[in-house]
């Protein structure tokens, strides 16, 4: 592992990283390369914000995911240390500003993080060269931007970022009922060959960011877990001591939200006390609902989701339907009646966002060329929402098709 420029700081830490790296080997880690880049504030807080890939196509919602970082940051709501990236190398960012004795726990967290990321099935097919297909995509995509038209390629990507996360993680057929994304980019008679290029960009990314999306509270847990017996592997003075042991406790320390550090701690914790090799076992394979689902027992779930009103496993099956497809609703396609694309909302408990479907049908709707149709469930009432964008202005239409009491309307 080395610095990528000759001038990298990471260099003065060579040997802090050498310690690290020896004893994540002797714990049985296998990181691979990792490629360190210590970076200040604000680019870390960028290269965030873009989730790791600098190079992805440019859009306003990536300043506002900027935005909200920065501020929380400034407002010790988010302190940020590191951004590990799941490429081959893997690529860590470390904040610049991390104090030495810090910093020796911060890699240690870096490199469990790119041991999961090597290890874990669902990484395990994610194209190594992400950053560099990014960057070949965003120069096309800037090459091609004025040659879009219409309403221009920022209105246009603002559309395909409603269906961004409607794929199917697993499959890359169209044909699939949660590939809504690459069903509507092959079959919109409409679209150009460009346009659906970009959906093709669009979705290729969206697949890159969704194991992370599945894995953080495991991937965090992991991480955490193993930053805490690596510092303690090593021979340190005192003070190394104590200052890792304060950003610990600061890393799990319980908020007004989910900590996925804490929970992912607990629930390894959990794992090892079961079978010393159980973690290891899960590890290659376990999502966050499935580590959920197998070690949250009542003590962990009184330290960890305290925040949750009610019973334990009340929490746990709203913390469980949470977890659900990453947190992303299920939508899928059901097939195009008289012109109308047909999606059903494969209803959860948790309602749709009212205030956002009419914007995100009428995305839907003026991707698809046609009606867009919704079946869904509001106030236990299944209804069907029919928006009409395509040619111009946005409606809305709604139809009650059951009551609660599942009859007809």
């Amino acid at each position: 592992m080395v610095a990528t420029e000759p001038a990298n700081p990471v260099a003065a830490w060579q040997p802090l990283l050498e310690d690290t790296a020896e004893a994540a080997a002797r714990a049985g880690l296998d990181p691979g390369p990792v490629d360190f880049q210590v970076v200040p504030a604000r680019l870390l807080e960028t290269v965030t914000a873009y989730g790791g890939l600098l190079t992805r196509l440019g859009h306003w919602s990536f300043g506002k995911s900027y935005y909200r970082i920065r501020m929380a940051q400034q407002y010790r709501e988010l302190r940020l240390y590191e951004l590990v990236v799941p490429t081959r190398p893997a690529a860590a960012y470390l904040l610049n500003t991390t104090p030495k004795a810090e910093t020796r726990l911060v890699m240690a967290h870096v490199l469990a993080h790119a041991d999961f990321f090597r290890h874990h099935v669902r990484f395990a097919q994610q194209p190594p060269d992400m950053a560099r297909r990014s960057r070949v995509w965003r120069e096309w995509m800037e090459e091609a931007w004025p040659l879009q038209r219409g309403r221009g390629w920022e209105a246009f990507l603002d559309d395909a970022g409603v269906l961004a996360d409607l794929i199917d993680p697993y499959s890359a057929d169209p044909a699939a009922p949660q590939n809504v994304l690459p069903w509507v980019a092959r079959e919109a008679a409409h679209l150009t060959d460009r346009e659906r290029q970009v959906l093709w960009v669009v979705e290729q990314q969206a697949r890159f960011m969704r194991p992370a999306l599945e894995t953080k509270i495991a991937n965090e847990g992991w991480a955490t877990w193993w930053h805490r017996r690596l510092v303690r592997d090593q021979e340190l003075p005192l003070a190394d001591v104590l200052d890792a042991a304060a950003l610990h406790a600061q890393v799990v320390a319980p908020g007004r939200a989910l900590n996925p550090y804490a929970l992912g701690l607990a629930l390894w914790e959990r794992a090892a006390a079961e079978d010393p090799e159980r973690p290891w076992q899960d590890r290659r394979w376990i999502s966050d609902e499935a580590l959920v689902q197998r070690y949250l027992d009542e003590s962990t779930a009184a330290l960890c989701l305290s925040h949750v009103d009610g019973a334990w496993p009340t929490a746990k099956a709203q913390l469980l339907a949470e977890l659900d497809n990453g947190g992303i609703p299920r939508i899928e396609l059901d097939g195009v009646d008289a012109g109308t694309l047909q999606l059903v909302h494969r209803f959860d408990g948790r309602e749709l966002d009212a205030n956002l479907l009419p914007h995100a049908l009428a995305a839907v709707s003026r991707l698809f060329g046609g009606p867009v149709a919704l079946c869904t469930r509001r106030g236990g009432t299944e209804v069907v929402l029919t928006s009409r964008a395509a040619e111009g202005q946005s409606q809305l239409a709604e139809r009650v098709v059951a009551g609660a009491d599942g009859a007809p309307r």
